[in-house]
């Protein structure tokens, strides 16, 4: 199976000319700076694109005269952003659980629906049950339908395999569903998601079997990105979850946490004391939780749609600007609490459950998504040197991107400098 390293995601070719060209005739070009500070518009902007990188941003008749080699592409008066990057995804999974939805509508609580049989064991049912090739093409269906969408990077988390062989199983498909699909994948292996059939009444052994066995043999690989982990009353202690991602950092792996989002359990703090890239979910966290989470510079990721799912309530922008830490916005696409499919759609609900302007959003979806990610540096804005990915929107204006439900659609994607088709529009299959 094809693969490259978890740890350069960005490196594989895309289709089109990505030499140099220069897109202009834009409504604005609306980008953070290097920095992830401040939201930058250019109105009648351009973007100059070279070997796959953006050369200059600025305004599109200074760039013109400065680039008069460079190929000319009209943006029709449209708004272009960076690409957008979807920081947290359970992406590769078997079958669904929409029978499941309705006994939640019914008011049947999540840890009775897994009690019963439901839940993330079902999943793993069904993810068990689906051949390698189908599990793998229809990743990289959902991975061109997220591109369509606008998102250029994605992380795609393991989970649903549970025992550790399935779970290796989901990261050497994911390297291979990538490949079919110009889309950056960052690869994040979830091991403590639930507890497995066969570890029932062994807990102690499948933390210490994770801990060492597992891990060794990913990082060995190189296999993923990141490691992740479930802190929760449903899910994994604080000490089980600190056990597995102490031995991970001490691997060199960044890692992650689910946390506070059941209820308040200390996910957070233990995000704050091992210096996560993020931690994830926050329905329950304090606003200690989020002076931590700012104070260690770990990014607080939000999952509008799973809060929604589960009647719960995410936290006011208030909160979140006085606590100093930055935040993500992610979908959280799983097939429990979370099928959205649409990482825009999600901003637009956090723009009216929490309060956040268009501004802070924007910044949520792409340079905070990346930090998540530890690829700021390379993505999430349009600033020299970054790769040239980039959505030209079917709008003219920031403020638009929150306002329309449905979501905005992207009119064109690039990738590194590359104006790609998108299959809904032309029927361009990919490989």
């Amino acid at each position: 199976m094809s693969s490259w390293s978890a740890n350069d995601p960005s490196g594989k070719p895309v289709a089109g000319r990505t030499a140099y060209l220069i897109l202009h005739n834009t409504s604005e070009v609306v980008t953070p700076d290097a920095e992830g500070r401040e939201i930058l518009r250019f109105p009648k902007g351009g973007v100059v694109f070279r070997d796959g990188r953006v050369l200059e941003v600025g305004p599109a008749a200074e760039l013109s005269r400065r680039h008069p080699d460079a190929r000319p592409l009209n943006a029709g008066g449209k708004l272009v952003t960076p690409g957008l990057v979807d920081c947290h995804t359970h992406m590769i999974f078997g079958g669904n659980r929409a029978a499941e939805f309705q006994r939640k509508l019914a008011g049947e609580s999540y840890a009775a629906i897994a009690a019963s049989g439901g839940g993330i064991q079902s999943t793993v049912n069904a993810t068990s049950a689906v051949k390698d090739e189908i599990l793998e093409k229809t990743l990289a269906n959902r991975l061109e339908r997220w591109r369509a969408n606008g998102c250029t990077t994605v992380e795609v988390k393991s989970g649903y395999g549970l025992a550790p062989k399935r779970e290796i199983r989901l990261l050497e498909l994911m390297s291979g569903a990538a490949i079919r699909v110009p889309v950056r994948v960052h690869r994040t292996a979830l091991l403590l998601h639930a507890l497995p059939a066969e570890f029932e009444g062994k807990r102690e052994a499948y933390v210490e079997e994770v801990r060492t066995t597992t891990l060794t043999e990913i990082h060995r690989r190189g296999m993923a990105s990141a490691v992740d982990v479930f802190c929760d009353p449903v899910a994994f202690t604080v000490e089980e979850c600190r056990a597995v991602l102490t031995r991970a950092v001490e691997l060199g792996f960044p890692v992650k946490l689910h946390a506070e989002q059941m209820a308040h359990f200390g996910g957070a703090k233990l995000a704050a004391e091992l210096h996560a890239r993020s931690a994830d979910h926050l329905e329950s966290a304090t606003a200690e939780d989020w002076r931590a989470l700012g104070e260690a510079g770990v990014v607080g990721v939000l999952l509008p749609a799973a809060a929604l799912t589960l009647r719960q309530r995410l936290p006011e922008a208030a909160l979140v600007r006085a606590s100093g830490a930055r935040f993500a916005i992610a979908t959280d696409f799983n097939p429990g609490t979370a099928p959205a499919q649409s990482l825009m759609e999600c901003a637009a609900l956090a723009a009216r459950l929490c309060g956040f302007t268009a501004s802070e959003l924007l910044l949520a979806v792409t340079w905070n998504g990346a930090k998540a990610l530890g690829a700021e540096a390379e993505v999430g804005h349009l600033t020299p040197g970054a790769w040239g990915d980039a959505v030209m929107w079917e709008c003219e204006t920031l403020e638009e991107l929150p306002y329309w439900m449905p979501a905005v659609r992207p009119d064109t994607v690039f990738m590194r400098g590359a104006d790609l088709a998108l299959p809904a529009v032309e029927r361009r299959v990919w490989p």
